[in-house]
């Protein structure tokens, strides 16, 4: 892509980079490496007409919580974004060269923002009251 001078980059990483996630310890570590990643390759190719978009859904309408054993959690019965919103938002994103984009209704993108004013300890707390398999 850079020796063509275009192209476009899309990683899906998750609101769960933007906090601790007891019980499922390795996912949200995974994506904010994945948020994290994306960042920094977007400003390593700057100016070579090759773009970087990261896209953090939240809980989206799959087959996620069910195939990781969560299906009964609070999070997995919870509501969930639809997955054609997700889609699209990260597509309209990746096509308007933006940064990043949190995916999912007004909600979703209302934790991220709380996420940004909370302590870690509390954040921890929060999610491990949502995730904890037998709630």
């Amino acid at each position: 892509m850079v020796a063509n001078g275009n192209g476009r980059i899309l990683i899906v990483s998750s609101v769960s980079a933007t906090s601790p996630t007891p019980f499922e310890t390795t996912y949200g570590p995974s994506k904010a490496f994945g948020f994290s990643f994306a960042e920094s390759l977007r400003e390593e190719l700057r100016g070579t007409g090759v773009t970087v978009t990261a896209l953090l859904p939240g809980a989206t309408n799959t087959k996620f919580h069910a195939n990781a054993g969560m299906a009964d959690t609070p999070i997995g019965k919870a509501m969930k974004n639809d997955r054609e919103l997700v889609a699209k938002q990260g597509f309209d994103a990746l096509m308007n060269d933006i940064d990043h984009v949190v995916g999912g209704d007004d909600a979703t993108k209302q934790v991220v923002i709380e996420n940004r004013k909370l302590t870690e300890t509390v954040k921890a707390a929060r999610h491990a009251a949502i995730a904890r398999i037998g709630t």
